[in-house]
């Protein structure tokens, strides 16, 4: 072929796929667009996927509009005389039998289909109610399970046991752990028991001599054959009764699961809000008890421990006044005694000749500071100078008051958690407020589900909200270029097509709905509109030039059946490694390749059948004049 007659066919080639290849891109860019209207973590999870997706298709439509026809040119050359019984020759025309075959087959199925249009909606209508059936049974999630290759177990013994009785625990739980694990499991342990003093106290998580803590690390999920959730329930059941009078929980994860959390332990959560110190604690049993009942919820904890034992400095306000004291002044002479002036106000003190910093601290020696009458003996000095024993201003009783206070709302508030175990979190969530529900709460309280299943249920609705507003997007866009509301609206039949597929890939591969699945839907509705494009576009194009309507509606089917089977199957293989998830890590995107993948599948197979047979139904109820290209230009 000459070569002027190949620039030609390229230059028609280009021209031809303008159009088609235009609005794919545009749609699935404007499918992300939405994302801005996010919150919370949704929105840090979505940002960098469309920035990602946005600029590459755009690069992608400018390497196809400019690279691209450039090398089909240089590349791409005639089959010479000759070159027939070579191996290149004989594999392009096994090949070439084989798709002229598909494309025959395709072309029965769409005459069949054609001639059977009742039948062909019908049947999938049925398959599409029928398939969201299946949605109860596939279960939610904020986010998929992340091995981060760690847990911690919580210690909490009788209040006022001492520290040196707690140690021996932790260490017949370090014993626990060792005997439970698998050769190549365990890095290291770390055990955190009591109190330490000073400022390092702020950075444990223990409230008093009773609690500790053991951090086990293990090895990364390559050099083991257990998950860290599997190998939590495995250990699970050995605390069982071993340590009689004290509580042990088990807390998965790390620092992602403690963001994804909103900082709470665990990702099921019920906050107890309400003022009453006296009522509080039995509003907490109770909500302790219906997630202990709930099935499938392990590790159930209450935030704020028991009473503990404490002397309540009341000072009488008036005599304070007149010696020229406040409260604060109190406050702070007590706690210099006790516990040193460390931790609020340090002395620091320079040596002049080597110009060395010293912390001067400053407290009570320890014999003036052991028995209870101790505390009104100390010396609170007034503006003056003078000093002031503390039991002249203030009346000193013995009480008792929960070891911490956590406020949320300017109300008290008290964490129920607990970790789910062998069902989704938003089952486990429902059956827990629908047996809260039943529960008479005391005048001034109330429970919410708070962790990850209030992070869930705003992130699903902003993700309804976006994909109602996306579809709207593509819809206009779409109307725009086509410059017809009956078009896009044949091609969006594509997308319910694709949530088929989706719940079967996520039913079949039990892999639960998410926000990395919501990802993957998205992402899927944007290719499976473009495969509706190149149909509809390619159609009216030969009708333009004709053609009557069914056999344009086959030979576009049959022409276009190539690029959108390529375009598919180069998706699916791939996000198949993703999907596998078998890499470090991967368990966190591979509902996004599953959700992607099923929708393809399923929606490629559906579409070639239903988008046609739509468009013949519509065109011969609403028939319409497309003009020829002669027509357009005159």
């Amino acid at each position: 072929m000459p070569g002027k007659d190949r620039r030609t066919a390229v230059l028609d080639a280009a021209r031809e796929v303008a159009m088609p290849i235009f609005v794919s891109t545009i749609t699935t860019i404007v499918v992300f667009l939405p994302t801005i209207f996010l919150e919370g973590q949704a929105k840090l999870l979505f940002i960098p996927l469309t920035f990602t997706i946005s600029f590459s298709l755009f690069s992608s439509f400018l390497v196809s509009r400019t690279v691209t026809p450039l090398m089909c040119l240089q590349l791409l050359k005639p089959v010479q005389a000759g070159d027939d019984h070579g191996f290149r020759a004989r594999f392009m025309a096994w090949s070439q039998a084989v798709f002229d075959g598909l494309d025959g087959a395709y072309q029965e199925v769409l005459r069949w289909a054609l001639g059977h249009r009742k039948t062909v909606v019908l049947g999938v209508l049925v398959v599409f109610l029928a398939s969201l059936g299946l949605v109860p049974l596939i279960g939610t999630e904020f986010f998929p399970n992340s091995d981060e290759n760690q847990f911690r177990v919580t210690l909490r013994a009788p209040l006022g046991t001492r520290v040196e009785e707690t140690e021996k625990m932790v260490v017949r739980i370090e014993a626990l752990i060792r005997q439970n694990l698998q050769p190549g499991e365990l890095a290291s342990l770390v055990s955190n028991v009591g109190i330490p003093g000073g400022r390092s106290a702020v950075f444990s998580g223990n409230t008093g001599p009773h609690a500790a803590q053991v951090q086990v690390y293990l090895n990364t999920p390559d050099r083991r054959k257990r998950s860290d959730v599997q190998i939590v329930n495995a250990i699970r059941p050995h605390f069982t009764d071993q340590f009689p009078g004290s509580l042990t929980y088990f807390n998965l994860g790390g620092i992602i699961s403690r963001v994804l959390n909103r900082g709470s332990q665990n990702p099921l959560e019920v906050e107890v809000l309400g003022y009453d110190l006296d009522d509080a604690p039995g509003v907490a049993r109770e909500v302790a008890r219906v997630m202990r009942d709930t099935p499938g919820v392990a590790d159930v904890q209450v935030s704020r421990e028991g009473n503990y034992p404490q002397f309540s400095v009341v000072v009488d306000r008036e005599k304070a006044a007149t010696v020229g004291l406040s409260q604060r002044d109190v406050a702070q002479a007590a706690l210099f005694s006790l516990n040193s002036n460390v931790s609020v106000n340090p002395s620091i003190f320079t040596d002049p000749r080597s110009g060395n910093q010293y912390n001067i601290v400053v407290q009570l020696d320890e014999p003036f500071r052991v028995r209870p009458e101790d505390l009104g003996k100390i010396f609170v000095t007034a503006p003056a100078g003078r000093p002031i024993v503390l039991s002249t201003i203030a009346d000193i009783r013995r009480s008792v008051s929960p070891v911490e206070i956590e406020r949320k709302y300017q109300q008290r508030l008290i964490r129920v958690s607990g970790n789910p175990a062998g069902r989704d979190l938003g089952a486990i969530s429902d059956d827990i407020e629908q047996r809260l529900g039943a529960i008479q709460m005391p005048s001034g309280f109330n429970v919410q589900m708070g962790g990850q299943t209030a992070q869930q249920r705003e992130a699903f609705s902003s993700l309804a909200f976006m994909s109602i507003l996306a579809l709207m997007l593509v819809y206009m866009v779409m109307a725009s270029q086509f410059r017809s509301l009956k078009d896009p609206f044949i091609i969006m039949f594509s997308v319910p097509m694709g949530l088929i597929g989706v719940i079967l890939a996520l039913f079949l591969t039990r892999t639960t709905l998410s926000t990395t699945s919501f990802m993957g839907i998205i992402m899927m509705v944007g290719i499976v509109v473009s495969n509706g494009v190149l149909l509809v576009e390619y159609t009216n194009e030969l009708r333009r030039r004709g053609l009557p309507l069914d056999e344009a509606v086959v030979r576009g089917g049959r022409t276009r059946l190539r690029p959108i089977l390529m375009t598919s199957l180069a998706t699916v293989f791939g996000l198949m490694p993703m999907a596998l998830g078998w890499l470090v890590g991967g368990e966190a995107n591979a509902p996004l390749a599953r959700a992607v993948i099923g929708g393809l599948i399923v929606s490629t197979g559906l579409t070639l059948v239903l988008i046609p047979t739509l468009y013949t139904i519509l065109e011969e109820r609403f028939p319409r004049h497309l003009a020829s290209e002669e027509e357009g230009v005159a």
